[in-house]
């Protein structure tokens, strides 16, 4: 279902929900795959959809957190899940402090919202980095800082995680040049087996935000494993054509299970 084929209604009569002509209050269960076009209203129509009722793969608020960079990291971060250090600031005036507080140059700057590597700078320099965040702020975007890990550089790992558990992980590795490993920045997916460690960080990561299908992407560094980025619309043609596993399948799967369980814990649900 297109989301902006969504009709969302309060205050009148009749279904509260339509997708184009038709009631769809008594769907079953949904899976939210929201793109960055779609996200701000589909975000509102999942709202709509627990507020009727209609189980959610994944929470409408846990979607919400996870698409927010700063928030999902410290949500991560007070669940005692390593995380890079990170700041976000609203002005230069004591940039500095939080500068020194976070790392040493290069440091590489994200968007708070944005998924395929959108978005993403690094800066080597104060100069980079004080008129990079000023430049962004007059268009009215804010920014996360995290220290630029060149170690890691170009290369990441992406966990699926269904059910608490991680159905397959693969290595992206970015193209000459690029230091952005995205598959849709023409990164390279090669299938892995995680560590314990790895898995384990995969599944806490997915579940402190309270998401049942989340891409988990971790970054090998100097200092260990750690979770950069939780995606609660994974995109998963790159771990299809890496790993040969049938994804959109498996979600589908644990869709069906998790309706009928949410339809036995609650027997008013419509059949």
């Amino acid at each position: 279902m297109d989301p902006f084929d969504v009709y969302i209604h309060v205050g009148c009569k009749g279904s509260s929900i339509y997708y184009r002509s038709r009631s769809a209050e008594v769907l079953d269960v949904v899976i939210p795959r929201l793109s960055p076009v779609t996200a701000r209203y589909g975000v509102e129509v999942l709202y709509q959809f627990e507020m009727a009722g209609v189980p959610l793969v994944n929470p409408a608020q846990a979607v919400v957190n996870a698409r927010n960079k700063f928030r999902s990291l410290a949500i991560l971060a007070r669940k005692g899940i390593p995380v890079p250090p990170t700041f976000a600031a609203g002005s230069l005036r004591f940039l500095h402090r939080a500068v020194k507080r976070t790392g040493e140059y290069p440091f590489i700057l994200k968007p708070f919202e944005g998924t395929q590597g959108r978005g993403i700078i690094v800066v080597d320099s104060p100069v980079e980095l004080y008129t990079t965040l000023e430049a962004m702020w007059s268009l009215n975007q804010d920014y996360i800082v995290q220290p630029f890990y060149i170690e890691a550089a170009g290369r990441d790992i992406r966990a699926l995680v269904i059910g608490g558990r991680v159905l397959c992980a693969m290595r992206r590795i970015a193209p000459e040049g690029e230091f952005r490993a995205n598959i849709h920045r023409g990164g390279v997916g090669f299938p892995i087996e995680l560590t314990r460690e790895e898995e384990r960080l995969a599944v806490r990561a997915a579940r402190a935000l309270n998401l049942n299908i989340a891409g988990v992407d971790i970054l090998q560094t100097g200092q260990g494993p750690m979770v950069i980025e939780v995606n609660p619309s994974p995109g998963f043609e790159g771990l299809e054509k890496a790993t040969g596993i049938d994804v959109a399948g498996a979600m589908i799967d644990f869709a069906v299970q998790f309706a009928r369980k949410a339809k036995r814990q609650s027997p008013h649900l419509p059949n």
